[in-house]
């Protein structure tokens, strides 16, 4: 399956050992939480992990391809990738499912995105003004002998609706009425869900075209069949959270002389 091109990340070395839970973490100062943040997993530090619509995008490819959206004809599974229209003759070219004559056989399934919005996941009015930030988070530390607490604040994330086309290609109208079963099942109940760096986002589907007969330059005669999808979704960036330190008290001599 070919996916959205993803840049990968260093991994960081984790910690097996961290403090155990209580008060022990409090002699910690803030530069030490602070190197401790850099080596941790990214999945277990306090703030939220980046959101980007290319990360969207891998959530959208991810869901089509689980177990229960899973395409099988005579034991295999039909592949899947996601495609742009301008780079389909690129792909069809170097795409590793091609035959002797460097053709896509069929069948397999496509996936694009063909329209962006901004989110109705929670209501269509404004609710936040932007860049405004939000306390997130608070943790408490030991400075000089006194604790002072941490304020993790994050902007609320940006609600964007996405919605993909997938187009299955084969050459039997049986392959299409299992694929049209599996959708509907799927979407018994509204809305499906995909995971997006260990975050729930609903995908509902908007459409079914019915299967229409193509042909290609040899004379072959194919179904194409069109399915849409919209994925409610949000955008965040770690670039723009922030960590505040509380000033300490200061303490104020009232003794009578």
């Amino acid at each position: 399956m070919s996916t959205p091109s993803k840049n990968l990340k260093p991994k960081y070395s984790i910690n097996l050992d961290p403090p155990k839970p209580g008060t022990e973490y409090l002699k910690y100062g803030f530069d030490r939480i602070e190197e401790l943040m850099k080596q941790a997993d990214p999945k277990t530090k306090y703030f939220p992990r980046t959101i980007l619509l290319e990360d969207l995008d891998f959530g959208i490819s991810d869901f089509i391809n689980s177990e229960n959206m899973k395409l099988i004809i005579e034991g295999k599974t039909v592949p899947s990738f996601y495609l742009e229209n301008d780079r389909w003759g690129e792909f069809s070219k170097t795409w590793k499912f091609t035959d002797k004559d460097n053709n896509v056989p069929t069948p397999y399934i496509t996936i694009r995105r063909i329209e962006k919005g901004p989110g109705t996941r929670l209501g269509v009015l404004y609710r936040i003004p932007q860049p405004k930030k939000f306390i997130y988070f608070q943790v408490p530390i030991l400075d000089n002998n006194e604790i002072i607490y941490l304020h993790f604040k994050i902007p609320e994330p940006v609600n964007v609706d996405l919605t993909y086309e997938a187009n299955l290609f084969t050459k039997y109208r049986v392959d299409v009425n299992q694929y049209d079963e599996i959708i509907l099942k799927t979407f018994a109940s509204r809305q499906a869900y995909t995971f997006v760096k260990g975050l729930p986002f609903p995908i509902t589907l908007e459409g079914m075209t019915e299967a229409n007969t193509m042909e290609n330059i040899d004379g072959d005669r194919f179904y194409m069949s069109k399915y849409t999808f919209k994925l409610y979704g949000q955008i965040q960036n770690e670039d723009e959270f922030e960590i505040v330190r509380t000033t300490r008290k200061t303490l104020i001599n009232t003794t009578l002389m």
